[in-house]
């Protein structure tokens, strides 16, 4: 399985090519600063039909390339948190207004991805789980797009990738009450920073519960949004990994740019490696 972390400043998107060929994008924001988009430059590498477009934020910093992914690229379906419908989701953007991502998004969620739940059984060596918490009134539920994040696990061979999405601490609480989502920290050894490493995002009963966690990654803009702040507290529960010979615990990409992991189906968790990404 192939990991890229993409630069999309304050943003996310990453994709997956699994060992059978499939490919499965985990968000879809673009990058103003350099005219990055996902779907024009998955056309350019001769990728024009994704899987599976997992969404697990509604803000518009992971879905603000949708508009350029449904012109490049077909998208074989959509996984997100459907405990919240369209409707809602714009209601709950309606305060601080409704970007274009958002607003495509929601205007497909119905007409295009209304099928059947998608099947998991045809990505060869990985997997997917993942874990929301529903919309209501607090204690109950939440009402607020951040701690109604999907929360995403990849697995593969032993290895286990989360995405929480912008996650806060009441949302991550939450869903320490479900015993299958503590067990699937257990296997964790890349942890994508929820939030992009906002102070808010970080949740230290969380991560005491991932002993095998090798590196956190942030992606985040330059400067700013607290993430500088969050680093050192990631870096006390990574175990760190040799990253172009010197050992790292903590991967930003505002710093390190762009950046491809080949996780392979068999060895042990130490066995993956961190190149750059084309």
């Amino acid at each position: 399985m192939i990991l890229e972390i993409f630069d999309v400043e304050h943003g996310a998107c990453a994709l997956v090519t699994t060992g059978n060929g499939k490919h499965v994008l985990i968000d879809c924001g673009d990058n103003t600063s350099t005219g990055w988009e996902p779907g024009t430059v998955l056309r350019k590498r001769g990728i024009t039909a994704i899987e599976r477009l997992i969404v697990t934020n509604y803000d518009a910093d992971h879905v603000s390339g949708y508009p350029n992914l449904l012109q490049n690229v077909v998208i074989g379906g959509l996984q997100r948190n459907n405990r919240i419908n369209a409707a809602t989701i714009r209601y709950l953007k309606s305060e601080d207004g409704i970007g274009v991502g958002i607003q495509t998004l929601t205007n497909t969620i119905d007409s295009l991805f209304n099928g059947p739940a998608l099947p998991d059984n045809h990505f060869g060596d990985m997997t997917i789980r993942t874990f929301s918490n529903p919309y209501g009134v607090p204690p109950l539920g939440f009402d607020d797009e951040n701690n109604l994040s999907l929360v995403v696990f990849l697995s593969c061979g032993a290895h286990r990738i989360i995405f929480p999405g912008d996650m806060e601490k009441s949302g991550w609480r939450m869903l320490l009450r479900d015993p299958a989502f503590v067990a699937m920290l257990s296997g964790v050894n890349i942890f994508i920073a929820s939030h992009h490493g906002r102070e808010n995002g970080y949740c230290e009963e969380v991560m005491r519960l991932c002993p095998h966690l090798r590196v956190v990654i942030i992606s985040d803009k330059k400067k700013g949004f607290q993430s500088q702040e969050t680093t050192n507290n990631y870096r006390l529960h990574t175990n760190g990994f040799n990253y172009f010979g010197t050992e790292r615990h903590v991967l930003t990409t505002r710093s390190d740019g762009s950046m491809t992991f080949l996780v392979p189906a068999t060895g042990d968790a130490s066995v993956w490696l961190g190149t750059k990404a084309a």
